[in-house]
Parts: C-alpha cells; structure tokens; sequence
C-alpha cells in the first residue's frame, strides 16, 4: 500500500493506492480541481482510476471537489451517518457566493455501514472501516485501517484533546485507536505517529 498526501491548497488529501485499487480522502475547496488534477498526474494517476472517495466531513474546505469527481467517475462513499448532512454542505455554498460549487447528488452515492464499509475496503486489500468520529462536526468520520494507520480530517490531534477538555474528542480518540492504528493523518498538520 502507498499513501501520498496532496495538498491543492489547504487541505491534505491522501491518495491510497493498493493493489487491488485506489482511494481517496478528501478533496479540498472549489475550484481546486485543475490543481488537484495536476498531482494526480504527478502520481501517474488519472481520477477515473479512483474506485472510492471517502470525505471525512461535509465542509467547505474538504468538499470543495467532490461532485467535479463524481463526474469523472469516482463513487463517493458515504458512511450512514454522513447522510444527512450532504445537502447541509450544498446549502453552506448556496448562502456564499465567494466559491464557484457545483451542488453534491444525493441520488448516486454509495452509503454504507462501518460493517459494510469493511467488507467493502477488503475488496481493495484494506483491512479496516469507516467510523464513526464526532467532535469538530456531527458528520465527521476517520477511515482507520486495523494495525496501521488513520485518516481523521478536522479530530484535534491526539496529543493536544486535553486541552480541548471535551469528553467527545476523548470518545471519538478511543474508538480510533481501538484499530490499533499507529499513525495519523490529519485534515491540516502533517502525519504523526501515535
């Protein structure tokens, strides 16, 4: 497995490659397209070659893209409890006029459980899931793979959730770290070993 981290403007978004498949996570703000387009040639990759995206959260900054990829042949995965706030993200750009969006389809994503999110990444040789990690929003998710690594978008850092003093940033640390996991990739800071 290989795990490249671009970065269009602001946001880290890490393309995994396996094998049997590639992934992403996360795709930064509108009109970051061309530029996110560009690093994928730079890894010799073409986003039609990209069988998932994995947004860890429905905000400006990390769903800039997402529709723009839909278009070009990646399926966005959604974890079940991400649902309902995709058309919360679409409003955030219809009340802004400072970003050319194009609105994410509700009608064409592939919305799965963590148990079905793991049967699913197991076809790409991963094994891990998608789970639940509330805290910086309702809908915000980490894709842990078992032993490995986690990719946990806007979570505060685990060294610093003390700080924070909020018991869901603890909760959501816990049930990562249950995986096993022994590095993190963040939404902004870079990498760190846990």
């Amino acid at each position: 497995m290989n795990i490249s981290t671009l970065v269009p403007k602001r946001t880290n978004c890490y393309l995994i490659e396996t094998e049997a498949g590639k992934i992403l996570v996360d795709t930064d703000e509108p009109q970051t397209l061309y530029t996110l387009l560009r690093l994928f040639k730079e890894h010799s990759v073409a986003a039609n070659q990209i069988r998932y995206l994995v947004v860890t959260h429905f905000h400006p900054d990390h769903d800039g893209c997402v529709q723009d990829l839909k278009e070009l042949g990646v399926t966005l995965l959604l974890h079940e409890v991400q649902e309902p706030y995709v058309q919360a993200g679409n409003d955030f750009f219809h009340k802004s006029r400072n970003y050319e969006f194009r609105d994410i389809r509700l009608d064409d994503n592939l919305v799965v459980s963590s148990a079905e999110s793991r049967r699913l990444l197991a076809e790409l040789g991963i094994q891990g899931e998608l789970i639940s990690t509330p805290g910086h929003s309702p809908d915000s998710i980490s894709l842990v793979m078992d032993g490995c690594c986690a990719f946990t978008g806007d979570l505060p850092d685990f060294p610093i959730i003390e700080a924070f003093e909020e018991p869901i940033y603890r909760e959501s640390w816990d049930r990562i770290l249950g995986f096993d996991v022994r590095q993190s990739y963040p939404g902004h800071n870079r990498s760190f070993a846990l």
